[in-house]
This record gives structure tokens, C-alpha cells and sequence, in this order.
């Protein structure tokens, strides 16, 4: 059974436009027709622009939101018919939004959050102690929430999310606003919380972050969802070049033409300097590996010193996709104004 379905999943929000009392009243489309299933366990992104309709389609799932079609369901609860069932076994983690009391402790938020789950201060203090060590927040469950740092309200913020022992969690840019270091932590966080067999729908407009956390990415643009597949297998189809660049012992016109014609290489380019060759080879995407370069080059008696690859990220799927950049498209998008 798949953890979570969707299918044909819309969302209008009617829009306001116009000047005051003459305002006219127009639909937008934040979710537009959007279907995809999640297995027990996986990491899937939802990856697009701000206002592509990502926090939308997570607000529906996490029941906060009705759709306008469609449906969606998660462990087999209908998100509109069995909602209260539903947040039994999810919870969800918002970006701006206070979901812990400043003015209390770690420990205080945690150990009152675990009460309105059902839990007795006996049943919820293993828990909460095994959630502090696991975050290396344990230095600081007793220090008030409007102390900590961003990156530490962030984790204080996910064990509370994690209280209950959730099978499905939805992550909405849960490293938005964090320096680097504290959004690498997080990210290697995230990856523990799946390793323990949890099911996480996360959102994000960082292209690495997806490439990096998901085992499947959905790329949502204007409501739309306009591809899905592993990060590998969307860069892998792309319709782009592969850079090679080495530095060997030796290289000739004679070698550029041997290995343009048994790999496929589109041009190639070299010179020597200091002793060594610099050489650069342009492929189709999936034309030549790194294995069959090695391979090639051990043949010819050439050694390689060093060798880097320029290949395509996700940036390049979402602008082959799209026909833009992940900016642009921010651009072109309206926020909703509800009525």
C-alpha cells in the first residue's frame, strides 16, 4: 500500500483584483489536476518555484486545507472524509509558523506538545530525551526557545513533530532561512528520520537540496507537476552535454579522432602546458562514462592526473521542463487573495 496518494488533486482559490469596491473577482489554480503515490520509507520532493503550488498541495495532505477536486489519501485515509484519522498518523512541520512557546523551555514545549498527543509525563520523557540526543539538543532542554539559534529552534521545532512517532511527516523548505552549516545538519537530520523507516514529503526551491535528500522528485510548476522521476534518472534523459576535463601525460589530434568516433564525443579540446595536457571533451549525456573514459585511456597508454565532470543538475531539468529558470518562474506566479 502506497503511504500517500494523490490523484487529480485541484485547488481554486478565488482572487481578488481590481480597486477597491469595484474589485472583480477571478480564479487561480494553485493545484492543478496533480497526481503521484509515495511508498512506506521514501524521501519524495515536491521541487518548484515560491508559488508553484507546494505548500498548497502539503496543506491539503496535512488536512488543513479542502480541495476543490480530486483526491488524496494517507496511510488509505481520505484526507476530507477521515481527516481526524489521518493526523494520527502524520504531522506536519510549517515554515513561519510558532509552533513552540518561547516563553517555555525545550523540555516545557515538549513534555506539554507530548500531553496533547496522549502522552503521560512517564510515556514521554524516554521519548523526549532520546529526541534531544538524537538532535544534540541535550545541552539545551532547559533553555528558553526565544534563546536558541535558528538552526536549534529548527530542531526543537522537528522533535516535536517527532513525538508521536508519526509514519508520515511533511516537511514544508525545512531549511529555509538557515546558514549553510545549520541547513547541512538538518539535511543529514532528515536522512536519519527516513533511515528509522518514516515516510517524508519534504518541499523546496533549492535544487540541491532535492537532488541530494529525494529518492523521487516531482518538479511543480503553475500548479502543474511537468515531470517525476529520481533525481538520476531526470538529469540522466536531459537533452544536454557532459564536460570532461583532464589532465594527462599525452594527448593528440590522433587520440581526439580515435575517441570522437568509438564514444560519441560532440567536440574535444587540448592543450599542453607545464608538462601535461589539459583536455576537454564534450558528450551527450549519456554517451560516455567515467569508467569508459578510464577504460579508453588505460587502452592508449595514457595516464590520467586529474579529472573533473560538468553535468547537468536539476536546475537544467526545471529550464528544459519550463522553458525558464526557477527565478523567472517566481516571477510569473501570483499569490492567491482569498475572498
Amino acid at each position: 500500500m502506497n503511504t500517500i496518494k494523490v490523484e487529480n488533486l485541484t485547488k481554486t482559490f478565488v482572487s481578488k483584483t481590481g480597486k477597491p469596491f469595484r474589485k472583480k473577482k477571478g480564479e487561480l489554480r494553485a493545484v492543478d489536476v496533480v497526481s503521484f503515490t509515495i511508498p512506506k520509507g521514501e524521501i519524495f520532493s515536491l521541487l518548484g518555484p515560491n508559488g508553484a503550488g507546494k505548500t498548497t498541495t502539503i496543506k491539503i495532505l496535512a488536512t488543513l486545507l479542502i480541495p476543490s477536486g480530486g483526491s488524496a489519501s494517507v496511510m488509505g485515509h481520505d484526507v476530507v472524509k477521515q481527516d481526524f484519522a489521518v493526523r494520527k498518523v502524520l504531522t506536519a512541520v510549517l515554515p513561519g509558523e510558532r509552533t513552540l512557546y518561547w516563553k517555555l523551555s525545550v523540555k516545557e514545549n515538549l513534555l506539554y506538545f507530548a500531553s496533547l498527543y496522549g502522552m503521560s509525563q512517564r510515556e514521554a520523557m524516554p521519548v523526549i530525551k532520546q529526541l534531544l540526543a538524537d538532535f544534540e539538543l541535550e545541552d539545551k532542554e532547559n533553555s528558553l526557545v526565544e534563546k536558541l539559534s535558528t538552526g536549534q529552534r529548527q530542531k526543537a521545532v522537528l522533535c516535536r513533530a517527532l513525538l508521536p512517532g508519526p509514519e508520515v511527516i511533511l516537511l514544508d523548505e525545512p531549511t529555509l532561512g538557515l546558514d549553510p552549516v545549520s541547513a547541512k545538519n538538518l539535511r543529514a537530520i532528515i536522512k536519519r528520520i527516513q533511515e528509522k523507516g518514516t515516510t517524508i514529503l519534504l518541499t523546496t526551491h533549492y535544487m540541491f537540496e532535492a537532488d541530494e535528500l529525494s529518492d523521487r522528485v516531482a518538479i511543480i510548476d503553475a500548479g502543474k507537476i511537468v515531470c517525476l522521476d529520481t533525481p538520476q534518472n531526470l538529469k540522466k534523459n536531459l537533452n544536454v552535454k557532459k564536460i570532461f576535463r583532464l589532465e594527462t601525460n599525452r594527448w593528440t589530434d590522433k587520440i581526439s579522432e580515435s575517441i570522437s568516433l568509438s564514444h560519441g564525443i560532440q567536440s574535444s579540446r587540448f592543450y599542453r602546458k607545464n608538462g601535461h595536457y589539459s583536455v576537454e571533451l564534450e558528450v551527450a549525456q549519456r554517451d560516455l562514462s567515467l569508467s569508459g573514459l578510464s577504460t579508453f585511456c588505460s587502452n592508449n597508454d595514457i595516464s590520467i592526473h586529474q579529472v573533473s565532470i560538468d553535468e547537468p543538475t536539476l536546475e537544467d531539468v526545471f529550464v528544459e521542463k519550463t522553458g525558464k529558470t526557477i527565478s523567472e518562474a517566481e516571477d510569473t506566479h501570483e499569490a492567491p487573495v482569498l475572498a
